[in-house]
Order: C-alpha cells, then structure tokens, then sequence
C-alpha cells in the first residue's frame, strides 16, 4: 500500500504531473499513467497535497507520463506551469515577501524542504540577472533525467512570476552522469514583456489572491473536523488536515490528559520517533528551525501543542506560524464540541448508554417507560450489574418497584413483588428527610433490604432519590459492583449514577406533566368528555376500521333551549347542568360508546360495529328518554329536552367529517320538526367512503380559512430586544376550530399541497411586514429593522415557483431581501433532493439569509455547515430543554463557538425558563425564541410591539 511508502516527496507535484496528462491526453491516459507506473491509490488521494509518496514513486510516475503522452519534453513542460497554472498555496509566503526573480532564487534553499526530503539545495550564488544553483540528491536514491527537466522547467518558469520572459537554464553538470551534485546555471532578462507593461503589480495582486485561497482552505479543513462523531477520528483529522496551513514531511499533535499520560496523534512519523520529539517539546524544547510548534487552546480550555517538523537543516519561511495558529485555532473549537462528553466517550459502552437514555427519555410516554430507560441505563453508566427503579407512593407511603435491569426471572419477580413501606424502612425514612443518597450493605441494611439484595447476589447498593425540585418522585437503586472499593463507591460512579437519577426525575415529571396536559388537551375541562379533536380523531379510527357488514353510527346532540337556563339561572347554573347531563350519558351508554362535548350545549356519540342502523337510532331514543328526567341544579328542578340527529356509514372508510357534519343537519331536522326527537340522515344508508380532511384542505385556501401567528426572535442584549418574528400557519377549520399545523401539515406533505401553502406564507408574511412601515424610520431610530423568517418544506425548495415568488413578494412589498429569512428542515430527504445546493445558493444571490432549523437532530448534524450555504442554525428545543444542565450547557457552548468561526448567527429555540435563558446568554448566544420571550401572535404589529418582559 502506497500509505506505508516513506514520506519522502509531497504530492504536489504528483497532482502537476497527473493534471497535465489530463489536459493533453484525457482521463484513459491518466489511468494508463497509474497502471505503467503500478501505482493502486486513487487520483483523488495522489491529488491531496497532504499525502506523500516516495521518491521511487515518483520517478515512476515521471517515466510513466513521458511513455504514455510519448513526449520526451513532458517533465521540463509539468515544471514549468508550477508557476503558470499549478501555484501551491504555500508560495503565497514566498510571493508576499520577494520583489525580484533574484529573491526568489536566493531563498530556495528554504523552499525545497517543504516538497521533498530526498534532496537538499547546497549554496546558491546569485546576481542581478543570473544565478548558479547546485542541487543534490541524498545517497541511496538513484538519479532521473526526468527529475532534472521537473527542476529545470521549474527554475526556468520562476521570471514569469514577476511579468519576464522564461529563464534560460544550462545544466553543465548532472548527478545522471557521475558529478558529485546537479548544477544548474540561471540567466534571465529584466526587461518585461510588452503585454505586462501594466502589469507591474502582478506578484503582489497574485499574492493577495492566494492568500485569500490559503484562508479558504484552511477554514474548509476546519469544517471538515467536526465531519466526525468519533473523537479518535477528529484528533486523526486534525493531523491530517494540517497540511492546509503548512505544508511539512511530519506533523505532531500532543494533547495533554488527565492521566497522566500524553496523547499523540502523529502523520509522517514512526511511534518511537514521535515520543522522543513529544518529550522534548513537553520539556520546552521549541527544535529550533526544524519545527513550527502552537498552543491548541480556545477561550474554553487549552488541549495541547501542534508541530510541523521538517529535516535536518532545513529552515522554516515567513508566514508558516501564522497560518498553523489560525488552524489550530479552528481545531481547538472543533475539540471543543467533544469534551463535554469526554468521560463517556471514553469508553464506548457508556457514551452508548448515554444517548440511548437521552432518546429513550425524550421519546417516553408515561412512568413506566422512563423507569425501564433509567433502569437499562444504570449498569452501562455506572458499571453496576443490576439496578432497579422504584416510583414513591406518597398515600400509603410506600415505594413500589417498576423497572429492573440485571436481573434473572425470579429474582426480578421478586423485586417486583416487593412493596417496600418507608415506616419500616429506615433507610427510606433517612433518604425521605435528608434527600440524599444512602449506601446500602448486605451486612448492616434492614431486614427487608437485607433480604433482596442477598437473593439478588449482592453485598452492596446505594439508593439515590428521583427528585424534580424538592417533590420524591421515587428512587434508582444500583447495585453488584464486581470490582468495588473498600472505601465504597466512588464519588465519580455516585456523580453518574446522579446525573441519571436527575434526568430520570425531569422525565417523570414532564410524563406526569405530559399525561395531565394530554389529557386536558383532548378533554373537556367542564364535563371531563372527550373535546372536539379527541372525538374527531375516535370518529376517523372507528370508520378507517370498521368491518365489512357492520356500520359506524354518530349522534349528534343539540340541547332544547339550553339558552334559558343561562338567562335565567345564570352560566353557573348552565355548566352545573352540562356536568350533570355528561353524567347521565355515562351511566346511559356506558362503554358502549363514546361520548365527547363538541363545544356549548353540543353532545356527540360515537358507536360503532353495529349491525344496522335501527340500533343506531335505538340508542339515540335511550339518549332522549334518559335526558327527559328532571336535573336539580341550583335548588331547581329542571326538565331539558334534546334534538338528536343520527348519520350511519356502512364499511370501512376514510375519515369521518362528513359523518358528523351529516349527523348534525340531521339534528336540525329533528328541531324543525318539533325538537325532543330524533331523526336520521337521509344519505345514512349510503356505502360511499366518508370523506376525509383532503378534500377540506385542498378547497382551504380559497375559502380564506388559513391565518399566520407570529412568534417573536429575540436578541438577547442587554434590555433584550425583538428582531423579527417566525410566521407559523393555522387552519381556521369551520368546524375543528384553530388547527396547528401537525394536524394538517402531514397531509399537506402526501397530498402535495405543502408547496401552494408555503408560497402563500411566503407572500402574505412579507406583506404583513411591510405593513409596520418605512424600515427607515427605524434605522434611523438606530434600530435594524424587523425580519421575518418562512419555513420551507423540502418539496417547496426545489419548486420552480419559489425563486419568481420571492423575487416578486420582495419586490410588490419593496422590502430589501436581507429581511427574509427562509428556514429549512436538515433531513437525509433534503440532501439527497437533486438541486439542492444550488438552489439555495440561487436565493442567497438574491440577499435572502438561509437558517438550517432543528440543528442537531437530523441526518448529518454538523458536517451539513459544510455542504450547504446557510446564514443560520436554529438550535433545537431538545438541546435547550435542558439547560442548564451541565452537560447541555457544553454541547450548546460547542456549537455556538464553531458557528463563530464560521461566522454563521445562532438561534436557540424553546426558551421556556429563566434558568435556560441564562444559560444561553452565559454561552454567548445572540438570539432566542419560546414562550418565555414571546407566545405566537396573530399580528406582526403585535410582535413589532411586544417588550419582552418575564416576571
């Protein structure tokens, strides 16, 4: 394998040669080159100037080229556009400090070095218009004439830089023919060549340019470290790519450790060799000429030392340390995105028990789930055999275990089967008044602890409480240390088991939260029924998966001047009475069916499987007769009556809008017949497929139905200010009522309507914010004026409307570009959507800013920074849910820093808590969002003149 050659030649001028054989005998001549020359690398790696080959391989090549473009010239011709067309980065160095072909040709010596460490450039005599190198090559190489046409191209080139005729170049005496060293005899004109008259800036404008490239590549090498989720694979990457900045035979990076230790990660070295020279630079040793050493360090921490090391006698050139402080720069920010997980990551079962709590956690729907997460979690983390969770029932005092994890059968069973009552326990009776952790031994823990652990193999546990705030949720026991101290467990096993517990706790807590918000969310808060979105999703699933030959049956209830009793008796009264029917409904249907309040005096009734529609219309009758008894509310005795209208679908279908809306014009005409009755849709017999949602929301936006709320963006200075605002589309459902868009959305995607509604956000978000005014008035206030900023799904971005709608709203609504700002989803279907990039680079040129959203959670996570053109990461709510958690805290403060080096703006989103807003403002983001800041308005104006205020 070519990588274990010495590095003994850059491929810089492996890439020149492959590139000219190109140009003058295509791709099939390139191949044929490798194959004469029994080279197996790829062109791409011969092409990265941060491998080497050897000598040997060189000359191959060479000798490989001059056959296939048969052209004994070839050599002199890839020598000499090492100037024309091939410059490598580093010569801007070179270029930025020479004024004159005779500077150039003075400080070769130096130069050389830096490709190759088979030949050395002995003395150079040089005068005004001439010079007189001698270049050697080492013993133990066997000499080329190609090598020599490769030099003599090269110096002939060199005048060229500065806007003169080529060099002339005798070579009297060759190492090929028995001569000690290679001379080579330079003489060139000063007089320039017509066409350059003008051009007498050249080198310094070609100077600049260059430089400009360098920069660029080392920033692109930057974003390339971070491409990586593997920290062992980022500290190989940062040796790798050091080349970017200065091109060296070797490269050393020494980070310090915690252990003592060091840790090397070194390119162009054998491992001996690279501890001897680690060593002598850890005891201060800068290695004089022959090395370029820098701090890895950022604001945060300082992990280590970088070197460029060079050979013997060789000399470093103006510019080589800058440039290596600017990538180690860019390094150390790339490690500063790992060593907040540093301790698990070293070792991979735990960083692997890590985020699988994390996602367990997030993705859990109740208690039981989260138990089992942070029992699963426990052994990995903490290095334990077994652990269980216990959940605290405050009533009867007793914890009751629920999850376990390293346990058999029957020793699970019986940890299951244990109630554990704190009254006599007095390990719980400590950990409830101190709330703290308390070590257990099989030797000195009570009798009913004592118990269990023995049948579970164990000598020692410790219990650590589940605590979110002050309130016991319950408690994680670990246990079965195989490897346990005397001392006990150590305080760092105790901080992990602690950081799981903690997690644990607010996962309980947001499940008991979750379960209490879902369900007020889906029920009515009077009666306790089912609400309007609840019902409408039973009624869709009963439809979608009912059988063939039976039937689905819905009711439609409208109380009989239900009015009255508000007017008389008061609203009081009204919901006393509406608690009490939801009552009664109950105890007539029972779970026969299911009962939701649909808003005001409005009853509905699902049953389904039913054989026909006469039982239908027989439940509607138990319904009004059960309503015709008399209700006591408020000292009185009332009598309501009730209109019921009946709709039936046969079969299986796909949604049941229709069905209800079918049921209630039936209910009207059971009230125009003389209320207290029921009556039965007339299409209710019919077999065709209830219609769905679809066919609502492909009519919604000519029926004006859809509006835009506004969340405000904040920037986080000091008063905080509002900047822009977020446009969130709603549906105004006739009948559902205000619908956010994850009930729509999704079927806006597969129906393919998610373009024609994201363009009009696009257009009426613009307009809304050219309505607040001149953006003037507000620059001159020394405000910049309101942006907004519009979410794209991933088949709005590749419409070809897109682009003509931004121009033309920009345009129709005079707003400048920059105040747009359109969001994207990172997703595997985005990348792979053909296009993509240029198109996103097409409204950049626009002036429109381009923000990656959801940053973090999707297909590439950071290396998207370097494949697509954005202006913009929005960091995920899942990220800032935590803070400020210490491990949170750090993930946020890595990617905040790696987006200042790339000079991208940053957005957390989901601020919900004072604690999480300073920690992001401790971390240095700029701007933020959430309910906190800012709940979604239906008004920009009322955005534009919101104060964030909390307290």
């Amino acid at each position: 394998m070519m990588t274990l050659e010495p590095r003994e030649t850059s491929s810089t001028t492996v890439s020149l040669l492959l590139g000219h054989v190109r140009a003058h005998g295509g791709v099939a001549a390139v191949a044929e080159v490798l194959a004469r020359a029994g080279v197996t690398e790829s062109i791409d790696w011969l092409e990265d100037t941060a491998n080497w080959v050897s000598y040997d391989t060189r000359i191959r090549l060479f000798e490989a080229a001059t056959t296939v473009l048969d052209d004994p010239r070839t050599m002199y011709k890839v020598g000499s556009t090492v100037v024309t067309d091939g410059l490598h980065p580093v010569l801007v160095q070179l270029l930025s400090a020479f004024a004159s072909p005779a500077a150039v040709y003075r400080q070769l010596p130096r130069f050389i070095p830096k490709f190759t460490t088979t030949s050395t450039m002995d003395s150079v005599s040089v005068r005004g218009t001439s010079a007189s190198l001698r270049y050697r090559l080492h013993e133990g190489y066997r000499p080329s004439r190609l090598d020599c046409q490769y030099a003599q191209g090269l110096f002939a080139a060199l005048p060229s830089m500065f806007g003169l005729n080529a060099a002339i170049v005798v070579h009297p005496e060759c190492q090929c023919d028995g001569y000690e060293c290679c001379v080579y005899e330079v003489t060139w004109s000063t007089r320039r060549r017509w066409w350059s008259l003008r051009s007498w800036a050249l080198p310094t404008n070609r100077s600049l340019v260059l430089l400009r490239e360098k920069v660029k590549e080392v920033q692109l090498a930057a974003a390339d470290l971070v491409g990586s989720d593997d920290v062992d694979d980022v500290l190989a990457r940062i040796v790798a790519r050091a080349s970017s900045a200065v091109l060296a035979p070797a490269y050393l990076l020494i980070l310090t450790s915690d252990h003592g230790e060091p840790v090397l990660r070194f390119q162009g070295l054998d491992a001996p060799k690279a501890a001897r020279v680690a060593a002598r630079i850890l005891d201060g040793d800068a290695l004089g000429d022959r090395a370029v050493i820098v701090d890895v360090a950022s604001s945060r921490r300082s992990y280590g030392r970088l070197a460029a090391l060079y050979s013997l006698g060789h000399t470093t050139i103006e510019g080589d340390r800058t440039l290596l402080e600017a990538y180690a720069g860019h390094a150390a920010a790339a490690l500063d995105l790992f060593t907040a997980l540093d301790d698990s990551r070293r070792e991979e079962s735990r960083a692997a028990a890590m985020l699988v709590l994390a996602h367990e956690l997030a993705t859990s729907n109740g208690s039981e789930a989260v138990a089992d997460a942070v029992a699963l979690a426990v052994p990995a983390i903490a290095g334990c055999d077994a652990a269980a969770v216990l959940l605290w029932d405050a009533g009867p005092g007793v914890m009751h275990a629920v999850a376990t994890a390293g346990l058999d059968t029957p020793q699970r069973d019986r940890v299951l089967a244990s109630p554990i009552a704190a009254a006599q326990t007095p390990e719980l009776v400590e950990l409830l008044a101190h709330q703290r952790p308390v070590p257990l031994s099989a030797t000195t823990a009570s009798p009913q602890l004592a118990g269990l652990l023995a049948e579970c193999g164990m000598t020692t546990a410790i219990i650590v409480p589940l605590l979110a705030g002050d309130v016991l949720m319950g408690v994680v026991v670990a246990g079965g240390w195989r490897s346990a101290p005397a001392s006990g467990i150590s305080p760092s096993t105790l901080a992990r088991i602690e950081g799981v517990s903690h997690q644990g706790a607010i996962a309980l807590q947001n499940a008991r939260l979750l379960a209490t918000v879902r369900h007020q969310s889906l029920h009515d808060p009077l009666t306790g029924l089912a609400n309007r979105m609840l019902f409408a999703s039973e009624l869709d699933a009963a439809v979608s998966t009912c059988a063939e030959g039976s039937c689905t049956a819905v009711m439609f209830c409208d109380l009989d001047n239900f009015k009255q009793v508000n007017d008389v008796l008061g609203h009081g009264a009204g919901d006393e009475l509406l608690r009490q029917i939801a009552v009664r409904l109950r105890g007539c249907l029972g779970a026969e069916a299911t009962i939701g309040r649909l808003g005001g005096d409005e009853f509905a009734v699902l049953a389904h499987e039913l054989p026909g529609h006469e039982q239908a219309v027989h439940l509607a009758h138990r319904v009004v007769d059960s309503l015709n008894r008399p209700f006591h509310v408020s000292g009185h005795d009332l009598r309501i009556t009730a209109s019921i209208g009946v709709a039936v679908h046969n079969g299986p279908g796909d949604g049941g809008e229709r069905l209800l809306a079918a049921a209630d014009t039936a209910m009207y005409d059971a009230k125009r017949t003389g209320r207290n009755q029921v009556a039965l849709a007339d299409d209710s017999n019919r077999t065709d497929p209830v219609a769905s949602l679809q066919g609502e929301l492909v009519e919604a936006l000519g029926r004006a139905e859809m509006r835009l709320h506004y969340q405000p963006v904040v920037a986080l200075a000091s008063p905080d200010r509002v900047v822009g605002a977020e446009a969130l589309i709603r549906w105004d459902h006739p009948r559902l009522g205000l619908l956010a868009p994850a009930a729509f959305l999704p079927l806006a995607e597969e129906t393919g309507l998610v373009a024609d509604l994201d363009l009009w956000v696009l257009g009426e978000a613009l307009a809304d914010l050219a309505a607040l005014g001149d953006a003037a008035a507000l620059a001159a206030a020394g405000e910049a004026p309101l942006h907004v900023a519009v979410n794209l799904a991933s088949a709005t971005l590749v419409d070809p409307r897109l682009i003509p709608t931004v121009r033309a709203a920009l345009n129709r609504n005079r707003l400048r570009p920059e105040r747009l700002v359109l969001e994207i989803v990172e997703s595997r279907a985005l990348i792979d959507l053909p296009g993509v990039v240029e198109r996103l680079t097409e409204l950049r040129r626009l002036g429109v800013s381009i923000s990656l959203d959801d940053f973090g959670t999707g297909f590439s996570t950071l290396a998207w920074l370097n494949t697509l053109p954005v202006d913009q990461i929005k960091i995920d709510r899942t990220f800032t849910a935590n803070l400020p958690e210490a491990a949170s805290v750090a993930l946020v403060e890595g990617i905040i820093a790696l987006a200042q080096k790339l000079d991208i703006d940053v957005v957390a989103e989901g601020v919900e808590t004072e604690d999480q807003l300073v920690a992001l403002r401790d971390a240095g983001c700029a701007f933020a969002q959430g309910y906190l800041l800012g709940r979604p308005m239906p008004a920009f104006a009322s955005v534009a003149r919101a104060l964030v205020s909390r307290g």
